[in-house]
């Protein structure tokens, strides 16, 4: 053979070897329909689509997504309460305010009603998916999408389930219904021997109550990722249900509540209406009504909502709301869920040392939304969730504080000196909550913005994969990195305007791969209003004394 033919044969032999070996390699990387090991998420607050329709099939909402048609009626509201407004400002009485406040409440929330055994008013109709992603119809994946989006799991469409529940329900049917559909659903379509759980947020609270009431079902857990999960509930709801909101100072209402909770000049303009509209007595009244009417529809009745009343709160108002002979069997299946709380670490751990790979991921830094109402307006949060409530119990110093500069790790639940979960800004001491080896914290990251957020989707994509991460010292470009601060990655930005008008500025990494955006605030500009506004409020501070306009 001559020497050019034999030199030909080599390389093409060579060439042979190569694609041969980067098919194993490629084949290496992805799953078999046999080992893929289903996924099935367990959404949030709101993600899971709930119309309501009265006896005669008229529809009267979409509870989760707060498609109200009684809010959109302006022309009904005022029509309740012009009248009694008007007849209350020139006696300076309640001629029927409160009254009709409370009916105005009625009509909004009318979807959302449940007689005090938990059941339903009205028919209630929640999506549902049975089957795996990509044999949803078109219209069900985009809303699973829109709702949750986490990348990089195209591959596992296929086995990919969105598991659905009344968010304003009942804790125990929505425990009793992830288990049914893990069995009849994910585990009878997929003949898989084990399933991957992600909570994310409220999602958490169905976890713990499945968990508690179905112990049998723990060989079927290969992983549990939690994403922002509520596990000790939202501090917003412990205020509300405990009265620690800023309304009742009436004058902070005219000079900061309504104008931001409505915005603009029109907030501006219902305050200065309000002034000179109702006494201080007449307002606090009406406040106190609208305010406690909500609870009665919105949480009361619902051991969803109670289970996302913090353990502490829930502990304070239990027996003013749920001890009054009405409400037995809703008293019993909160203290049920109370108790599969407080069990909660136990189980996880138990899991854990069975091989259940348990991770979680939270974020901090934002403070609470609406700070302007609640009294926990200034504590450390993602907004709506702390770092102890996500985490199971980090340590974490108030918004704008750190823990000091001589704080040392507590070491509640990591004895190893050599190592420091101590956060870079001195903000959280992770050796206190549950899992300090597996519990990574993103800085301000906003909880109604995570799903929003490609770097947090990726970061969670590759927990919910990867089976060779096993806590934050084996996760590939994060070694040892609890605390992540996603700026550090940023390397480039653009601005530009959405839909509303508002600019926002997009960000990205030295590669250019989309990581987040943020609306940025408008520039304040001078207001008539807003000056005409801050001169009343002056002149009614100078008077009060005087109990002029009580």
């Amino acid at each position: 053979m001559k020497t050019s033919a034999k030199r030909l044969l080599s390389v093409l032999l060579v060439l042979l070897l190569l694609l041969s070996c980067t098919s194993a390699s490629f084949a290496a990387g992805r799953k078999t329909e046999a080992e893929k090991t289903p996924i099935v998420l367990i959404p949030g607050f709101g993600q899971s689509e709930t119309a309501v329709y009265d006896n005669d099939g008229t529809y009267l909402g979409n509870i989760n997504s707060f498609v109200l048609p009684g809010l959109n009626d302006t022309g009904a509201i005022l029509k309740k309460v012009l009248g009694p407004v008007l007849a209350s400002a020139a006696t300076k009485m309640d001629v029927g305010l409160t009254d009709a406040v409370e009916g105005v409440m009625d009509d909004i929330f009318k979807p959302y009603s449940l007689n005090d055994d938990g059941t339903p008013v009205y028919n209630k109709v929640v999506d549902y998916y049975g089957d795996a992603f990509s044999n949803l119809p078109p219209e069900a994946q985009q809303i699973v999408q829109h709702h949750i989006s986490i990348h990089g799991l195209e591959e596992y469409n296929d086995v990919r389930y969105y598991f659905t529940y009344d968010t304003f329900g009942s804790i125990k049917e929505a425990g009793d219904g992830l288990h049914d559909y893990i069995h009849n659903v994910v585990l009878k379509q997929t003949d898989a021997k084990q399933v991957t759980l992600v909570p994310v947020s409220q999602g958490a609270t169905v976890l713990t109550q499945y968990l508690a009431d179905y112990p049998e079902d723990y060989p079927l857990f290969k992983k549990i990722i939690c994403m922002i999960p509520a596990f000790d509930g939202a501090q917003i709801l412990g205020d509300i249900m405990t009265d620690n909101v800023k309304i009742y100072d009436i004058n902070y209402d005219h000079e900061t509540v309504l104008p931001q909770l409505i915005g603009g000049d029109l907030g501006y303009q219902i305050s200065l209406a309000l002034r000179f509209a109702l006494s201080e007595r007449q307002l606090k009244k009406v406040l106190a009504a609208a305010l406690e009417k909500a609870r009665q529809k919105l949480v009361v009745n619902s051991t969803s909502m109670w289970a996302l009343v913090p353990a502490a709160d829930y502990a304070k108002v239990k027996e003013h709301f749920l001890c009054d002979g009405r409400h037995d069997k809703i008293f019993a299946e909160c203290e049920a869920y109370d108790a599969a709380r407080r069990a909660l670490p136990a189980t996880l751990h138990k899991l854990k040392d069975d091989g259940v790979s348990i991770q979680i991921v939270c974020c901090y830094g934002t403070g609470n939304t609406f700070p302007y109402l609640f009294g926990s307006g200034n504590l450390n949060s993602d907004d709506l969730l702390t770092p102890a409530s996500a985490s199971l119990g980090a340590t974490y110093a108030n918004l704008g504080e750190t823990l000091g500069d001589d704080y040392v790790c507590k070491g509640t639940h990591c004895k190893n000196k050599a190592h420091n979960h101590l956060s870079p800004d001195r903000m959280i001491d992770a050796s206190t909550c549950e899992f300090p080896e597996n519990t990574w914290f993103f800085k301000n990251v906003k909880h109604r913005e995570a799903n929003l957020r490609n770097d947090l989707k990726d970061f969670a994509a590759q927990l919910i994969l990867r089976d060779d991460i096993q806590d934050i010292y084996t996760y590939p470009g994060y070694e040892g990195k609890q605390f992540i601060d996603p700026k550090d990655a940023v390397a480039h930005t653009i601005d530009g305007k959405n839909a509303n008008g508002e600019t926002i500025r997009y960000y990205y990494d030295k590669d250019w791969h989309f990581l987040y955006s943020e609306v940025e605030p408008e520039p304040e500009t001078f207001s008539v209003w807003k000056l005409f506004a801050t001169l009343t409020n002056k002149i009614f501070r100078a008077f009060e004394p005087l109990k002029i306009f009580a």
